[in-house]
């Protein structure tokens, strides 16, 4: 049979049966001519262009979203350099490049917002003033977003305890934390605004009665309800609370150091409760610190599967877990805030450190001062 009947095929560029989009052809004959005393395989110009195209996607994302929370509708160098840096493996990738009107990274070496004249320690200017007018008024969460302080304490000997302990030599409270509680809300005691518009802020209160989307509860490995905070949620979430641990036991199993599980809260206003198996303190050896900082990434996690906007956060690993407090909240601290550069799309606007404790007070609000944002 004469072949001069059928019909020739379409010619199929390199690209299109390698199944990606960069041309395939042209990182041959590139790499023909760098590389031309080498043997160039069929696949290795294949596998050039689909990890150029893999990153070049990666970068365009990042960079996307970038502008998406800068309210840009344009990708401009400056959002590409804020990709990069925000990304761990592409910032050790890219190093040695320099982004051309890119800029830098917004950050302030702490020491420089610490000046002494005639003997007066200035105060730092934090995100949350815009001016030499913004401090002079305190600034109090709303009655929707959070409920009063209890007049009364919490009965028991912990709480007496925790209210004798004295704050850190040489502490002293800002203007918020002296200005009176109004009625139906509580003073912020000290608030960070992110450069991503995160805030997070310490308060002193129950972390129980706060009206956040979720509160962290530290626990252990089979979800023990004897801490503080466990206590606090066992009282008040009564049964039904309960039977939502029992459940989530039987289905999640035990949680391995630094993981977390969630379930529904009950008669209490958090709409979840986070249950973190949080490390113990070896003394600054071992990975005790890498674990903390595990354990608060997977609270984020999961708070941004959720989809929530509000978590609340007692001093995790400062209790019955051993760490010293200005330790554990450095770590916290600072696993928030690199959480947050490298995620770029949490759906988490706030954060906040509910505390009980004068000490803990004090500590969270002279380190969230000293926080690069």
């Amino acid at each position: 049979m004469s072949a001069r009947g059928a019909k020739k095929k379409k010619p199929m560029s390199k690209s299109a049966k390698a199944g990606v989009l960069f041309p395939v052809a042209r990182m041959r004959r590139y790499l023909k001519g760098m590389t031309h005393h080498f043997r160039i395989g069929a696949g290795a110009p294949v596998y050039m262009a689909a990890v150029i195209e893999y990153l070049t996607a990666e970068i365009l994302e990042l960079a996307g979203n970038a502008a998406r929370d800068n309210k840009k509708g344009r990708v401009t160098p400056r959002h590409i350099l804020l990709a990069v840096a925000n990304d761990e493996e592409l910032k050790q990738l890219l190093k040695h490049v320099t982004i051309a009107s890119g800029g830098v990274l917004p950050w302030i070496h702490h020491e420089l917002l610490h000046r002494k004249r005639g003997g007066i320690q200035m105060k730092p200017t934090t995100a949350t003033t815009d001016g030499p007018s913004a401090s002079k008024k305190p600034k109090v969460i709303p009655a929707a977003s959070l409920p009063a302080v209890p007049a009364t304490p919490i009965k028991g000997g912990k709480a007496a305890k925790l209210k004798a302990v004295k704050p850190p030599k040489g502490f002293k409270p800002s203007a918020d934390a002296v200005a009176a509680t109004s009625a139906g809300g509580f003073t912020i005691l000290s608030e960070k605004k992110l450069f991503l518009g995160q805030k997070m802020t310490v308060i002193q209160g129950d972390l129980v009665k706060i009206a956040a989307d979720s509160i962290v509860h530290p626990t252990s490995s089979n979800f023990y309800m004897g801490g503080e905070v466990g206590q606090a949620l066992d009282k008040a979430g009564g049964k039904d609370f309960r039977k939502e641990i029992d459940d989530l036991s039987k289905t999640h199993g035990n949680l391995d150091t630094a993981g977390a599980a969630i379930c529904p809260g009950h008669n209490f206003p958090a709409k979840f409760v986070i249950h973190v198996n949080s490390p113990t303190w070896s003394g600054g050896s071992g990975n005790s610190q890498q674990l903390l900082e595990k354990a608060v990434k997977n609270v984020l996690k999961l708070a941004d599967e959720k989809n929530l906007k509000s978590i609340a956060i007692p001093s995790i690993g400062s209790g019955n877990a051993g760490f010293p407090k200005q330790t554990a909240a450095q770590i916290i601290l600072r696993s928030i805030s690199n959480y947050f550069v490298t995620c770029m799309t949490s759906s988490l606007k706030q954060v906040y450190f509910v505390l009980y404790d004068t000490e803990s007070v004090a500590v969270y609000t002279s380190e969230l001062g000293k926080l690069d944002s």
